[in-house]
């Protein structure tokens, strides 16, 4: 089945869709059950495919001299992970600014999700945006590698992603065989409140402001802070690609931890490790994090719009 989990921290709103190979008491629809079985089946099937392609890209990738050298991400090391700091702090902080009378449920009982989730973001935005005369004084190294262009890269992105899918998949389903064989957990499909509320509630306009914030905002500035701010600010203290990546996924995955569902936390913070994974190599592949949000919206959409189908 698929356990779903609306994922927040301050600033962002994800959305995460996580595979469990068990079966949920709360399913009430034996049509929607059987079409999530058929989505982890075929991701199974896929996975060997994305191995397959991924390998490939990187041999071709190695016969035409790929190399990557030092980041042309800009800001120094200081800087970078002090905004990444900032940034993630930032959206709690103007959360809290808001007067009260705003966040007061009215006819929509997701007024106050909808409201809080974009001043969070937006005040992380405004946080950030001292990064900008900084990076501007900065000279680029001398060694960076050479940006891809940027369709290529938004074409990158997307491909990347789709290729990423089913590898991503088939980890949250070995998470969470993995949690329900030693703890006998038993995830719901539905497994957060706020996804819960965008799968039982009408669709009126705080709804499409959830569901922008989730595919728009979310990427946008998680993208920077993650991929930008800290997994760049890892490289430029010295560490190599790999483990820039693997650092930055890491702390990805843990930041999430306090507000994911026991029942499915191994499962989920399984697949937002590969997602970041996936990720972070696009950032370093194409030079850009662009192509990072638009990957980033698209698997939120993706999860999204299975979590209103099979819900």
């Amino acid at each position: 089945m698929l356990a779903v989990a609306s994922l927040t921290v301050p600033g962002s709103a994800d959305i995460l869709l996580a595979a469990s190979p068990g079966t949920s008491p709360g399913i009430d629809s034996p049509e929607r059950f059987a079409g999530a079985e058929w989505l982890s089946l075929i991701s199974l099937v896929l996975a060997p495919v994305s191995i397959a392609l991924l390998l490939g890209w990187r041999r071709r990738w190695r016969r035409e001299g790929g190399l990557i050298r030092g980041t042309p991400w800009r800001l120094p090391a200081g800087p970078s992970l002090l905004f990444f700091a900032i940034g993630v702090i930032g959206g709690g902080i103007a959360v809290g600014l808001v007067p009260a009378a705003w966040l007061a449920a009215d006819a929509s009982p997701l007024r106050e999700i909808a409201i809080a989730g974009w001043v969070a973001t937006i005040g992380s935005l405004l946080l950030c945006t001292p990064a900008i005369p900084i990076w501007r004084r900065t000279p680029e190294q001398s060694d960076a590698t050479p940006p891809l262009g940027i369709g290529r890269a938004i074409r990158f992105g997307a491909l990347g992603l789709l290729v990423a899918l089913p590898l991503i998949e088939v980890g949250a389903i070995a998470g969470q065989y993995l949690q329900q064989l030693f703890s006998e957990t038993t995830p719901e499909l539905v497994a957060h409140e706020i996804l819960d509320a965008l799968v039982r509630e009408d669709r009126d306009a705080w709804w499409w402001l959830i569901a922008a914030n989730a595919v728009v905002g979310a990427p946008v500035i998680e993208e920077l802070l993650y991929r930008g701010f800290l997994q760049q600010g890892f490289r430029m203290v010295g560490t190599g690609t790999k483990a820039a990546v693997f650092l930055t996924s890491a702390i990805f995955a843990l930041m999430h931890y306090p507000i994911l569902p026991e029942e499915s936390v191994v499962s989920a913070m399984t697949a937002l490790f590969l997602l970041s994974i996936a990720l972070g190599a696009i950032r370093e592949r194409t030079g850009r994090i662009v192509p990072c949000m638009i990957a980033h919206g698209m698997f939120n959409a993706f999860n999204l719009g299975l979590a209103v189908a099979f819900a």
